[in-house]
């Protein structure tokens, strides 16, 4: 594996050569990174991205990898995730503060437990909080854009405050960019019933538990929904449900997530993506669009590289 030249003078001390990526994501396939930096605190990521650029290495964030494939032939660069003081969370008064590595899912359980309120639709998405703020991430009817107030954003030039108007938050993407990672992210929230908190959280997880796959190797929404419509109606109205390609399946609960078994790789994922797609649109149905992310060996993560139709 060709990697970049290692000069321990000038190189961030948390970087790991040759680094496997399938046990960071939660369907568990793909190859190899040529580094990964574990970041503990702004300075240190900071200093990593700094050297990627000097290095001229692209670079990759990867939180909890729950809506993440990775290339079987992995990534030629570095590979960020965040630790330590980046993994985080503290409430203070109305606001919930979390290192852009923390799970939303504990951060959603420290508001609750807070009396605080408008951070319950994330219970049920199993990322963290700097990844659901750059792709403004949402269920339930609420998303990222209702409660963000500000990030602190890091990059090769050092830390920036960013607010509300400056992410620019749409539906499922934000104007974070690729050289860019949000290291921490305030949510401004408001107090609650502590009861009525309490039996939110439960319905939105019972109906995750019902309604989506448990106990296997899988990942978030596959594609996004279509206005007015639902991407897993759709995949199951074209016969998508259980459809299997390689060690990739739909998932006979929710045809819009995919299994993976033992030996499944990257490209039958995305060779799965690809039928599901061209069923719905032969079916009569839109061109369903992809929402979960790939990491491509040269160009970092990108969309789900599907085939033209």
């Amino acid at each position: 594996m060709a990697m970049a030249a290692m000069d321990r003078r000038t190189t961030p001390l948390d970087l790991e050569p040759d680094a496997p990526l399938a046990p960071l994501t939660s369907i568990r396939v793909g190859g190899r990174a040529d580094w990964l930096c574990t970041a503990r605190s702004t300075r240190r990521l900071v200093a990593a991205l700094r050297w990627a650029r000097v290095s001229d290495v692209p670079i990759a964030v990867v939180g909890r990898g729950s809506n993440l494939i990775v290339s079987d032939e992995g990534f030629r660069g570095l590979v960020v995730r965040l630790s330590g003081a980046l993994n985080h969370i503290s409430v203070r008064s109305n606001r919930v503060i979390c290192g852009g590595g923390a799970s939303l899912p504990r951060a959603v359980q420290r508001a609750a437990a807070a009396g605080l309120e408008g951070l319950e639709w994330g219970a049920s998405i199993p990322g963290t909080a700097g990844g659901a703020v750059a792709m403004n991430a949402g269920a339930h009817g609420g998303d990222v854009a209702e409660s963000i107030e500000w990030v602190v954003v890091c990059s090769a030039e050092g830390r920036e405050r960013l607010g509300l108007a400056d992410l620019e938050l749409g539906y499922r993407r934000s104007a974070i960019v690729g050289h860019q990672v949000v290291a921490i992210a305030s949510f401004a929230l408001r107090p609650g019933d502590p009861a009525a908190i309490k039996d939110r959280l439960s319905e939105f997880r019972g109906q995750r538990r019902s309604t989506q796959p448990q106990g296997v190797r899988t990942f978030g929404s596959v594609f996004t929904n279509p206005e007015g419509d639902s991407a897993g109606r759709l995949l199951e109205a074209a016969g998508c449900k259980e459809l299997t390609v390689g060690r990739a399946r739909f998932s006979p609960v929710h045809a819009n997530f995919i299994e993976a078994s033992r030996g499944c790789t990257a490209n039958d994922v995305l060779a799965l993506m690809a039928e599901g797609r061209r069923r719905v649109l032969a079916s009569g149905g839109p061109v369903l669009v992809p929402e979960v992310r790939y990491l491509d060996p040269e160009r970092g993560v990108i969309p789900a590289p599907l085939p033209p139709l």
